[in-house]
């Protein structure tokens, strides 16, 4: 059988296991709390599983490897090393500490567990607002899998993408609605398991390249010199050790402060499953991040290509038989698809639990049952909406990617919203004698620490989102030190 349908063929197998599980999960979903939560206890390896397959998802199997492509190592030591290092630094840190304090307060979201940590209102709406920047990743997610199934599928007319980039955002959104927490969880767990596969088979595709006279490297010495320097003076993203190194660790360790990601540790009912939880999400994620070497294996195995986006579908079609190729395929669409999963729950529990409370307050004598009904339900009318608008924005990004690659685009959203919750979070687990005064302030600097550099057009890393964070990431914490010492100094002149 030929490619177009082998992957026929698979994408059956694959939609009728969803659905399956879809109805599974929705039977279990009634209220906003089972809906982000799930209704049982599930078993923390499936629950890593999960974590890494949202965390993972289709930027590390398709626009990263581009990145490194286009910039080579400098590519891979800032995105795979420093910010992978960053990313299981942050999970061992944040994670446990995390999910006991949102116990004890009840946090069914990010903004949730911020605004009643810090008792305040405001905090938590503003965060349910900008989480709503999440919409950029899905983006990002939907243009990379399409890019992908286009390939596989003999897809060639912009119109046709276009269906089909439709048709994958509907589906998902259609069953995540659907199934909440309990199918996301499930789902993501076996898509990680094929992920696994996928990427073991990648990372192996190049061992003849590197093993071969002249070797890998040597080739790409030869192509250009600067493909082997750990900064790439020449790239617009990874120019020196500061942005390489500096800049992505930073970003890596703050990146887990996402609602899909860090929330994830609410689903683990006992301190004591913790460990299998990390172990398993951290060694399936350094598997994953390997992946990013398919970029050095295409820059030598592939002719000169325009678009960073299409370089990973051109390898794979390539390199790998026709079965090979539709295994790798649907390994890419559950990397896309198991974190785009987790961005919509996240965003529908936010919608639900966050949003709809400011908007219709609970009747005297109304049922809770009731009340959490409506609000499940403004949850899932609110991330139709998004659906709409996230088809639009992505077929804008097909046409005309930002920076020559939609992972830009995406950085600059996702990038905004760990910067801003990195300290509240972080202030919230390990330094509970900061008060709700100096967190407020520091959250409101990191929004403006990270828009001001790109905007005034600040230093020469201005255009990179790596360094916006980092200088809101900065910033807000040295607001937050002058404004806690200010006020606790001010606190004890009155004691005294």
């Amino acid at each position: 059988m030929d490619v177009k349908t082998l992957t026929i063929l698979a994408l059956s197998v694959y939609l009728i296991a969803t659905l399956i599980l879809t109805v599974r999960g929705a039977m279990q979903t009634s209220s906003v709390k089972s809906f982000a939560l799930g209704a049982g206890a599930i078993h923390p390896g499936w629950i890593g599983l999960s974590l890494t397959a949202q965390l993972t998802s289709v930027a590390t199997f398709v626009v990263n490897p581009g990145l490194v492509y286009a910039f080579g190592v400098s590519a891979l030591m800032g995105l795979g090393v420093a910010a992978g290092l960053g990313i299981t630094i942050g999970l061992i840190a944040f994670s446990g500490k995390f999910r006991t304090v949102g116990s004890r307060i009840a946090a069914l979201s990010i903004p949730q567990w911020i605004g009643t940590c810090y008792q305040s209102n405001f905090l938590r709406l503003f965060f349910a607002i900008i989480s709503l920047c999440l919409g950029t990743f899905i983006v990002l997610i939907a243009v990379a899998i399409c890019n992908v199934l286009a390939n596989l599928l003999g897809i060639v007319e912009p119109t046709g993408k276009y269906a089909l980039l439709a048709a994958v955002v509907v589906f998902v959104f259609t069953y995540t609605l659907a199934g909440g927490a309990a199918t996301s969880t499930y789902t993501n767990a076996i898509q990680a398991s094929i992920m696994l596969v996928v990427a073991l088979v990648l990372i192996q595709s190049g061992f003849g390249l590197i093993t071969a006279k002249p070797d890998l490297f040597s080739r790409l010495g030869e192509m250009d010199p600067k493909l082997l320097e750990w900064a790439n003076p020449m790239s617009p993203y990874f120019r020196t050790w500061f942005e390489v190194f500096f800049c992505n660790f930073l970003v890596g360790l703050a990146i887990v402060c996402q609602p899909h990601i860090l929330g994830k540790a609410l689903l683990i009912r006992e301190e004591s499953q913790m460990k299998t939880y990390l172990g398993v999400a951290v060694m399936a994620g350094s598997v994953f991040l390997g992946v990013m070497l398919v970029g050095l294996y295409a820059k030598v195995a592939l002719p000169p290509m325009a678009r960073i986006d299409l370089v990973v579908p051109a390898y794979i079609t390539s390199v790998f038989s026709p079965m090979v190729q539709v295994l790798i395929g649907i390994g890419m669409l559950c990397a896309g698809i198991s974190t785009l999963e987790g961005i919509l729950l996240a965003l529908s529990v936010i919608f639900s639990n966050d949003i709809f409370p400011f908007i219709v307050k609970r009747q005297e004598g109304e049922p809770e049952e009731d009340y959490s009904r409506k609000a499940l339900m403004f949850g899932r009318t609110c991330l139709v909406f998004v659906g709409l608008l996230s088809i639009w924005m992505a077929i804008e990004q097909m046409r005309n990617p930002t920076g020559g690659s939609v992972a830009i685009f995406a950085q600059y959203g996702v990038y905004l919203l760990f910067t801003a919750s990195f300290l509240p979070l972080a202030c919230g687990m390990f330094l509970p004698k900061v008060k709700r005064l100096a967190v407020t302030a520091g959250t409101v600097s990191a929004v403006i620490g990270y828009a001001l550099p790109h905007f005034l057009k600040i230093s020469m890393y201005h255009n990179n989102p790596a360094f916006l964070a980092t200088c809101g990431i900065l910033l807000s914490w040295t607001v937050m030190i002058l404004v806690h010492n200010l006020t606790s100094g001010q606190n004890n002149a009155e004691q005294v």
